[in-house]
């Protein structure tokens, strides 16, 4: 389990016992979300990790109908650090990045998946997270920590990049993605409701550069906006069954793409590439 919860340090024990009382009285008089969760990290911060557990899940099952931007992300947050499962964790963190980029834990998020990436021995995936922070997070207190991975690190991550069993499985996902996933399920005039996304940014720069480096690599991407929001999205496929995109999302997954699904096509506005 991660270390690190936005209320830090040791409590007294009378501040034990009212982070307990709130939880006790909460099952009396449910408190709004901001209040659940200030609860489930003060219950993290003081030890009682289970009952924080316990406490999210039942937040996530019954209080989320009318959860605001914040919650949602500090809920995520929470999620991603407490869970026992790295599986679970990198999901919630990278829907940190993607769905709310430049979010008061996204940069977090990102440093999370990099070290991640360095645990399991995937120093291109890491690399390609460090980067991130550098280019879109430019007051974040992880940018010392990825700057200085970036630098010790530049030498192995080149690398990496043109040894052939890099570009071998660049090619077998390239081959899996045209096999599988590249005829769309809906039909000519027809617009379908699911995509995968993967990558969400304030800088349109920044997503052309994403989407012209998946085009090199043989993927088809397009870049849209959001009736409404101000983002610019990369995005591939356009289905109308939802596990079709889940099985596009999982395959990308697997082999270290960031993504996730969403169901808001018929509010794309496209952009050119």
């Amino acid at each position: 389990m991660a270390s690190y919860f936005k209320i830090s340090g040791r409590r007294n024990f009378l501040e034990n016992v009212a982070v307990h009382f709130l939880l006790m009285m909460s099952c009396f008089f449910p408190l709004e979300g901001q209040g659940t969760l200030f609860i489930v990290d003060s219950l993290a911060s003081t030890g009682d990790v289970e009952s924080a557990r316990s406490t999210l899940q039942v937040w996530w099952e019954d209080d989320q109908r009318e959860i605001n931007r914040h919650d949602r992300q500090y809920s995520l947050w929470l999620r991603g650090v407490l869970t026992v499962d790295p599986q679970l964790a990198s999901l919630d963190f990278q829907r940190l990045v993607l769905s709310f980029p430049g979010g008061p834990y996204s940069d977090d998020a990102l440093s999370r998946l990099a070290l991640m990436s360095v645990a399991k021995g995937d120093f291109l995936r890491a690399s390609e997270y460090f980067q991130a922070i550098l280019l879109d997070y430019p007051r974040s207190p992880k940018r010392g920590v990825a700057r200085a991975w970036i630098e010790s690190n530049a030498h192995l991550v080149e690398e990496l990049e043109i040894a052939p069993e890099f570009l071998d499985t660049q090619n077998r996902v390239v081959a899996t993605y045209e096999d599988q996933f590249l005829v769309e399920d809906v039909n000519e005039g027809n617009l379908g409701i699911y995509a995968i996304q993967v990558g969400a940014f304030s800088s349109s720069d920044r997503a052309k550069a994403l989407a012209t480096t998946l085009s090199h690599q043989g993927f088809e991407v397009r870049i849209v906006h959001i009736k409404g929001k101000t983002l610019t999205r990369v995005r591939m496929g356009n289905f109308q069954q939802r596990d079709h995109a889940d099985r596009l999302m999982q395959n990308l997954i697997e082999i270290g793409q960031v993504a996730t699904l969403v169901d808001d096509v018929p509010l794309e506005i496209s952009d050119l590439l």
